[in-house]
């Protein structure tokens, strides 16, 4: 295990300390030193502990601190960032166990990421934010569910994980109710810069592991696999449940620097919500759950489903079934309905006509989920941090890929065949991204990254249904460092313009080149 502590302000010095155990499993007693390297980076650091001695079968934990080891101590490190904040820089670590002779006996190696988390609630609403080498960090995020039977491979889970890196989300969070996954898995997300929210296999509906010993075995197990990894910004012991005694106390002690949660609704967490399909404007109004507001602070599960494509329709059931819709076949796999796509999903497909076969509801079914994801990203966008009208530190979406053979699909389905919501979650969490409020009627500009982006233009004009451009209005923009410039353009839409109509945005630098593009459709 490495673990880094950073210099503060500058995080331009990091000290490092390296922790690794050491077992003699064989017969007699015998000698043996432990050395390694760490190298990437320009780095190639050298150490090499004392001889020891260990009797048959004795354990023991050798440190190198940069205390005793001044080399450990590296100036102008290369640090590892989020996406779209700085690159995703690795180290690796080697360690080799040679005996008296200076026989090879074990080795091992592990790659690293050097970085500062911290869970802050020094917020406006005490809700929870993610800082990241002393920098606050919006997350725009999702939930990862594993695949129903838990038949999982690598193959798949590098496809899933290369749409996810696609959509543009930051951080994935491993439902309570799901597993730890593969090595390779946590190795991706270290590369493609997205964060991990590490749950441990307890959630809402179950009750705490009969064998509580081996439960605590298997947390510390999966740790000591896992806490390498810059990826993980925080361990949370279940789903909105509790901890098993000793869970917390574990945890800290194997992962000193990495923020910790009892269970996903509590510390600057809120409850979740909403599940299904509403009309995209309630996102705006900020009325799309009835639990309340729900665009607000760190929001754990907000979401809805899409409809997956006519060609994995026709998989999951029967032609009979399948058209026109048999609602008990269509609820069985909607989990029991609980998105309601037989009846409220169906019915705002509906309000683009009566579909004559499933091509057209499929068709229409999936404009209805993928501007429902859009919306929902574009209103936590405005209200990113301290720049909206309201605090918003975090949103994770419930959830974005596809367990198993459902109706209510994400961005993908269990076929791994993308749904047009992929698309449009990854234009709305486009790094640099020009967006329209319905609400309002006004334009905003996201910028994601660390950089002012300034001298830009922005762009809104107005068609009707035949395509006849009826307004255009242009603003000059700069944008706050990983902020929002809100309400930058108002777009006037005239009495007597068609009932259907059209706004399209561009966003453009000082050369004319063209940053974000965005495109509406609404009525009257």
């Amino acid at each position: 295990y490495i673990s880094s502590e950073l210099s503060h302000p500058n995080y331009d010095v990091a000290s490092e300390t390296v922790t690794v155990e050491v077992w003699n499993p064989n017969i007699g007693s015998g000698e043996c030193t432990v050395s390694g390297t760490i190298e990437g980076n320009g780095s190639n650091i050298s150490f090499s502990g004392k001889k020891m001695k260990l009797q048959r079968g004795e354990h023991t934990t050798v440190t190198f601190s940069p205390k005793d080891f001044p080399q450990l101590v590296i100036r102008k490190p290369h640090l590892w960032w989020p996406k779209n904040k700085g690159e995703q820089n690795l180290y690796t670590l080697r360690l080799k166990l040679n005996d008296g002779k200076g026989n090879l006996l074990d080795s091992v190696s592990t790659r690293f990421g050097i970085r500062e988390v911290v869970a802050s609630r020094e917020t406006p609403d005490k809700s929870k934010v993610f800082i990241v080498n002393g920098h606050k960090t919006f997350v725009r995020g999702s939930n990862w569910i594993p695949e129903a039977m838990l038949r999982t491979n690598d193959q798949r889970m590098e496809t899933e994980l290369a749409y996810t890196n696609q959509s543009g989300v930051n951080l994935l969070r491993l439902w309570g109710g799901g597993i730890a996954e593969s090595d390779r898995f946590y190795e991706l997300c270290d590369e493609y810069g997205i964060m991990v929210w590490q749950e441990f296999w307890m959630t809402g509906d179950t009750r705490h592991p009969m064998d509580e010993a081996l439960y605590l075995a298997n947390v510390e197990s999966t740790m000591k696999r896992l806490r390498n990894h810059p990826s993980i910004v925080i361990y949370v012991s279940s789903n909105e449940s509790t901890a098993v005694s000793g869970a917390e106390e574990l945890i800290k002690s194997l992962a000193p620097g990495v923020p910790y949660q009892m269970q996903s609704e509590c510390d600057g967490v809120h409850d979740g919500s909403p599940y299904k399909q509403v009309n995209p404007m309630r996102h705006y109004e900020n009325t799309a759950s009835d639990r309340g507001s729900r665009v607000d602070g760190f929001n754990p599960e907000y979401g809805a489903p899409t409809l997956p494509i006519v060609e994995s329709l026709r998989e999951m059931m029967p032609a009979n079934d399948l058209w026109p819709m048999n609602k008990a076949t269509w609820d069985y796999m909607d989990g029991n309905g609980f998105h309601l796509m037989s009846t409220l999903y169906a019915d705002m497909v509906n309000k683009y006509g009566e579909s004559k076969n499933i091509e057209e509801f499929a068709r229409r079914g999936q404009m209805v989920g993928a501007i429902n994801s859009k919306s929902i990203w574009e209103v936590w966008n405005e209200n990113k941090l301290e720049f909206g009208d309201r605090w918003c530190s975090g949103l994770l979406f419930w959830y974005h890929n596809c367990p198993n053979w459902q109706v209510c699909a994400r961005m993908w389905d269990w076929f791994l065949e993308p749904t047009a919501s992929l698309y449009h979650t990854m234009h709305a969490l486009e790094p640099l991204h020009i967006q329209y409020d319905y609400l309002t009627g006004t334009v905003s500009v996201c910028n994601d990254y660390l950089e002012t982006q300034k001298g830009l233009k922005a762009k809104a004009e107005v068609y009707d249904f035949s395509s006849r451009k009826i307004s255009s209005v242009t603003a000059k923009v700069d944008v706050p460092a990983d902020g929002v410039a809100n309400d930058i353009l108002s777009v006037n839409i005239p009495d007597d313009i068609t009932p259907v109509h059209f706004i399209a945005l561009e966003l453009t630098d000082s050369r004319g080149k063209v940053l974000s593009r965005n495109f509406y459709w609404r009525s009257t």
